[in-house]
């Protein structure tokens, strides 16, 4: 079997289609949250991700405000703009869908979560000491999350000796040993780690095998399609950047 994960959408459905032509045939898709919140077609990234994943996603922070559940002020000046205006484009099929969305999915040996399973919405998880407080919560053998937009890895092993997460690149394949896992694919809609393609992961659980991936799509296309929509200069400027 072969998933797909994808995590921080963020309206950007081109970076979205790129994805899933990259990613070839699976079995499951599976969205660890942030649809929408930044980017131009959030309307489009709900309605592909509700075809694709259906139930199998979860809610992200972008996710939730755009429902009301977080208050804009717990954003920053630009996203709450860009909130603002994604919550205009959302007719009552995409809520209905998002709030639908659990905050945590358990699929058998699997976790899904947006932050962390300390705050599923709000965490993240960048160091070894926020890793040890989801390992101590985890009681599956894996979990998948996102909100960095950071492709990344954790031991359990290794957290507990304060070691950093690992950054795999393009193409990289980790075989996942006995221990326990956290794992962060990255981001499809806007990455944060100066590489500006689309990020994802698939996961084959058969063979424990997970194999991170990066793809490049129109950024160009995306940054006019924002200009149009008159969505902050800084957003559109940092897709170019992948930060």
């Amino acid at each position: 079997m072969r998933v797909l994960v994808v995590a921080d959408l963020h309206g950007n459905l081109a970076a979205l289609e790129a994805v899933l032509a990259a990613a070839g045939p699976v079995d499951r898709v599976w969205c660890l949250g942030d649809i929408v919140g930044y980017g131009p077609r959030p309307r489009e990234c709900v309605e592909r991700i509700r075809e694709l994943a259906g139930p199998a996603c979860v809610l992200g922070n972008h996710d939730a405000a755009c429902l009301g559940r977080s208050s804009l002020d717990e954003f920053n000046p630009v996203a709450r703009y860009a909130l603002r205006w994604t919550m205009l484009q959302l007719g009552p099929e995409h809520r209905a869908y998002l709030e639908r969305l659990p905050e945590k999915l358990v699929f058998e040996e699997v976790t899904l979560v947006h932050g962390s399973l300390r705050g599923p919405i709000w965490e993240y998880v960048f160091t070894a000491e926020q890793a040890r407080a989801t390992f101590a919560l985890l009681r599956t053998r894996l979990c998948f999350l996102g909100h960095t937009h950071v492709p990344s890895v954790f031991s359990e092993e290794a957290a507990a000796r304060g070691e950093p997460p690992s950054r795999p690149g393009d193409g990289d394949t980790i075989e996942l040993g006995e221990g326990r896992y956290l794992v962060n694919p990255g981001s499809v809609g806007q990455p944060r780690d100066g590489d500006p393609r689309a990020a994802f992961a698939l996961w084959e659980p058969d063979r424990r095998r997970i194999t991170f991936r990066r793809v490049p799509y129109n950024i160009e296309a995306v940054q006019a399609e924002m200009a149009a929509a008159g969505l902050p200069r800084l957003l559109i400027e940092r897709l170019a950047l992948g930060y």
